[in-house]
């Protein structure tokens, strides 16, 4: 439950209701200064109703029962709202303001926001971020056990797919793939048992053996110290990746591959 829901349902834990405005200066022209000092709020505003499938005008009004200006007297004294340096921390004993906030158009977290709305801030859910950051550090002790799991030679493979400079040690490979893991861990396992990237695996061991070549524009069988060319590579495509996909689409690809995936098989058995 959105600690809106709780205080609004009068199930308060008698905490504070974090807002956080959402646009924040990665430069600040002064350190720290990440968000302005000040940001103003309107008092009011034309926001959906779900429950009575209208759109109705509410309005910051302190003191007085209700949000919505239908319920309100005709005059009323509406009340400042404004974020301090980011953040907008509100009591539980001010429900009316937490409402307000929670119905608002520019509040990301609402559900029934009006589309087309700009998104100014959004409310801090405590207990949907401790679950993130702990099913984020499940992630990565997953990929990073799949890393120390993985036999080398092809922990190796999976890395010169990756990037990663294989020409290193056996323990900055294993360092390197570990920080691959634990950068995107869904990324890393899926690629694990990804067919196209077995592929790659493949027709890069078919370069570094001389079967194959793989320029800029094509890719060609090596015969001695001739040429043959098995496919153009389009402008704009990276070739290793691109060739490993049109052995897996093309309707000449397939048969490629396996003459590829037989001499590969045949030198590394020597």
């Amino acid at each position: 439950m959105r600690e809106i829901e709780k205080v609004l349902s009068g199930k308060t834990n008698n905490k504070p209701v974090v807002f956080k405005l959402i646009k924040k200066n990665a430069k600040p022209a002064l350190e720290g200064r990440y968000y302005p000092s000040q940001k103003r709020l309107p008092k009011e505003e034309i926001i959906f109703d779900s429950a009575k499938n209208k759109r109705r005008t509410i309005r910051y009004a302190p003191g007085e029962s209700s949000i919505y200006k239908d319920e309100q007297p005709d005059k009323v004294v509406l009340g400042d709202v404004v974020f301090q340096n980011g953040s907008l921390v509100v009591d539980y004993t001010n429900p009316l303001l937490i409402e307000y906030l929670g119905k608002s158009n520019y509040n990301r977290s609402n559900p029934d926001r009006i589309r087309g709305s700009r998104i100014i801030f959004s409310e801090l859910d405590p207990e949907a971020d401790a679950r993130g950051l702990i099913n984020t550090e499940v992630d990565q002790i997953k990929a990073g056990n799949a890393v120390l799991q993985m036999p080398f030679n092809e922990l190796k493979a999976y890395a010169r797919v990756l990037g990663v400079n294989i020409g290193n040690g056996s323990d900055r490979i294993t360092h390197d793939m570990l920080v691959l893991a634990k950068s995107d861990p869904a990324k890393f396992m899926s690629g694990i048992d990804d067919p196209l990237m077995k592929r790659q695996q493949v027709v890069l061991d078919a370069a570094s053996f001389g079967i194959i070549e793989i320029s800029g524009r094509s890719v060609n069988w090596i015969l001695g110290d001739k040429k043959s060319l098995i496919t153009p590579i389009p402008v704009g495509q990276k070739g290793v990746e691109w060739f490993s996909e049109w052995t897996m689409t093309d309707k000449d690809g397939d048969g490629v591959y396996k003459e590829i995936e037989k001499k590969v098989s045949a030198l590394v058995k020597k």
